[in-house]
């Protein structure tokens, strides 16, 4: 049988809050909303790479087995 993992997301949440907030303390309104642009921007260059890795991915094993 498969080992159960405890996934704890609250306390996860919190601790990520917490980290970006000591980091953001001494931040201008503008420097935190670049902040949060950038990591948008980044986590949605991730996911379209993600996308196409899968599309390849799915496009090859097409092309093996035909």
């Amino acid at each position: 049988m498969a080992k159960k993992t405890d996934i704890h997301a609250v306390e996860l949440v919190r601790r990520i809050r917490d980290q970006q907030a000591e980091m953001l303390e001494e931040k201008s309104n503008e420097e935190i909303i670049e902040f949060f642009h950038k990591a948008g921007e980044a986590s949605g260059k991730h996911a379209r790479t993600k996308r196409a890795e899968k599309h390849m991915q799915s496009t090859e094993n097409r092309l093996r087995h035909g």
